[in-house]
């Protein structure tokens, strides 16, 4: 049962005139006979900060792999920029700006801080020398990690462990940044302060998707919310609305929205 209310939604939601920054449509990822993906549509415009819920297996990770470029669908079609990417490889569309985390974070843990901020600037920002290094930095600096840069990466907690995460995705440049149950297992204080990180990249016009089950941190940032069971979308648009409705309430929420 959660315990959360969208009370906490952001005061001016982008424009729907925005341009879009990426777009699925019909979307279907089979594993033998499951549908993980069943004809799914997903849309975000430039600047937007849309948070995606919904039960275990519902399709939300599997959703972020298609979007990102980690697997091939079996159908569907995915826009990015005013052009098709459904083919182009997860390298190819880091490289067109969409950069992703996961939601256990995946540091080098032999490696300092910067060490592996350096190498997403290298090999996912297409940076080198001192251009990369001073890009390294600066996101360092932007994540709240600078005073760690020399520390090992498997010796930082959690919550570092998480800047860590999207540091490398941020070094890599991109206009589009998909979270991976990024506040998972962190404490209010420490949850805080990651939101704090999150909408401070919104305020920087950062396209955002954002999957998380800690409702009140992600209505703190978002203009949209989409609910998924089953591999489908069960309902999207204003978060209060989404939140409210039965199908959604019944599926994810439970009798009791309280």
């Amino acid at each position: 049962m959660m315990h959360d209310r969208p009370d906490a939604c952001p005061a001016d939601p982008v424009s729907p005139s925005a341009p879009m920054a990426i777009e699925a449509t019909g979307l279907v990822k089979r594993y033998g006979s499951l549908r993980a993906l069943d004809e799914v549509g997903f849309q975000a415009r430039v600047g937007e900060a849309v948070g995606i819920v919904g039960p275990n297996g519902a399709g939300k990770t599997t959703l972020f792999g298609a979007l990102a470029g980690s697997f091939p669908v079996n159908a569907g079609d995915i826009r990015s920029g005013g052009r098709v990417i459904t083919y182009d490889s997860a390298e190819a569309r880091s490289a067109m700006g969409i950069a992703r985390t996961y939601q256990v974070p995946r540091p080098f843990i032999g490696m300092t801080v910067f060490v592996n901020v350096l190498v997403a600037a290298r090999a996912g920002g297409a940076r080198s020398g001192a251009e990369a290094g001073d890009h390294a930095a600066h996101v360092l600096d932007r994540t709240g990690l600078i005073a760690l840069a020399n520390k090992p990466a498997g010796a930082t907690g959690l919550l570092d462990r998480k800047r860590l995460e999207v540091a490398r995705a941020l070094a890599t440049g991109p206009s589009i940044i998909l979270l991976d149950e990024i506040g998972g297992g962190l404490t209010e204080a420490e949850l805080t302060q990651l939101i704090a990180l999150i909408e401070a990249l919104k305020a920087d016009g950062l396209t955002i998707v954002w999957i998380e089950h800690i409702l009140h941190a992600l209505l703190k940032v978002i203009d949209r919310l989409v609910c998924m069971a089953e591999g489908r979308v069960l309902a999207e648009g204003d978060p209060r609305e989404v939140m409210q409705d039965a199908a959604v309430r019944g599926a994810y929420l439970g009798s009791d929205p309280e």
